[in-house]
């Protein structure tokens, strides 16, 4: 049999597979839907997910989907296999997501679908807030020689820096004195250690699906353990590391912070302090001006639209702005605030201004 499902034979013995499905993937992985028939004469559809290299995708997601607790909003762990690295979960389905909402026509639907979001981003917080030797654990058990930080949030902190540093060399903006002290704390102030759960990382709207009345969170390749802000932040930035970063009406994304607390407040009560505002205040200038590092320098040479024309999406040109915006706005982190205020001024010079349009949905002008 030539299908590419030989490994996954081996990984589930006499269970009988059909009509491989390819879902897509990324260079990381390569995304299949299959048919199993098992010894029992029973079948269910599951998802085969092949990554590629040595990275750490494998390792993350396989330990994620390993300490999920029952009733965590993600797939269940069917069968894994380090060499070559494979992942065998329960297909949750082919529904919509949240991208599919926010780039439709309804705007009650596409509320409705970030507020699901954030309900389910609190239930996956709130079922791992004691996973964390566990999930240690299981990072330990998968990665042999290749170190894997249970949270990446230091190393992407100090990767934005040095391309800020670099951007800012190249555009003649000085670095306000503390503001890079100020960046490099922050992951010291948002650790692990205090209100944190296993996050997916990756949370975009895109990376989940609709089943029944919720929602099931999809692609942990970059699953860490960290503080709980920076996942809530993703709806005040707006999504940081998603393409489909519209802006999002102010009371939707304050609607669903509230249903964000109301789920894990029982839990987690620091989320109705004063404290739990200002971190994710901090957590949301951090995304601004790491994800500022991630697109500045294409967007320097070029604003190009899409290669796929149907993919609608923010230019990158609009969004740092927008982005850079927020960050200088911002009180919590009075020295990056001052960086991104410098930063964005040149831009918008270089650009002008270019104003970020709403999501689709929200679009009421479009």
């Amino acid at each position: 049999m030539h299908d590419g499902l030989d490994d996954v034979r081996n990984l589930l013995p006499g269970v009988r597979f059909d009509h491989p499905e390819q879902l897509g993937g990324s260079d990381r992985s390569e995304v299949r839907r299959v048919r199993a028939m098992f010894p029992d004469g029973s079948a269910r559809s599951l998802i085969v997910k092949t990554f590629t290299g040595a990275g750490e995708s494998w390792v993350r997601e396989s330990s994620a989907l390993s300490v999920a607790e029952p009733g965590t909003p993600t797939a269940r762990l069917v069968a894994e296999a380090s060499a070559p690295p494979i992942v065998v979960m329960t297909d949750v389905g082919p529904g919509a997501s949240v991208a599919d909402a926010l780039l439709g026509t309804d705007p009650d639907r596409a509320a409705d679908a970030v507020l699901l979001w954030a309900r389910t981003i609190a239930t996956m917080h709130r079922s791992s807030l004691g996973s964390r030797p566990g999930f240690r654990s299981a990072l330990a058990a998968r990665s042999g020689d290749l170190p894997v930080a249970e949270s990446r949030m230091s190393r992407d902190i100090d990767d934005a820096v040095r391309l800020l540093t670099d951007r800012c060399l190249q555009l003649d903006v000085a670095m306000p004195p503390g503001a890079v002290a100020e960046l490099h704390e922050l992951p010291r102030r948002l650790d692990g250690n205090g209100a944190a759960a296993i996050s997916p990382t990756d949370a975009c709207p895109d990376n989940n699906v609709r089943v029944g009345d919720g929602l099931v969170l999809v692609d942990f390749e970059g699953a860490q353990w960290r503080h709980v802000a920076w996942d809530v932040a993703y709806l005040t930035v707006p999504w940081p590391s998603c393409w489909c970063s519209w802006r999002m009406p102010a009371d939707v994304a304050e609607r669903a912070v509230e249903r964000y607390r109301a789920t894990i407040e029982h839990e987690l009560p620091y989320v109705r302090t004063p404290q739990f505002r200002r971190d994710v205040a901090a957590a949301a200038v951090g995304w601004e001006l790491v994800s500022t590092s991630w697109f500045l320098t294409k967007a320097l040479d070029e604003d190009l639209p899409p290669s796929d024309p149907a993919k609608r999406t923010p230019t990158r040109r609009a969004m740092i702005l927008h982005r850079l915006d927020g960050a200088r706005r911002a009180t919590e982190l009075p020295a990056a605030a001052e960086l991104a205020g410098r930063l964005r001024e040149v831009l918008a010079h270089n650009w002008g201004e270019l104003p970020l349009a709403f999501a689709p949905a929200f679009d009421t002008d479009g």
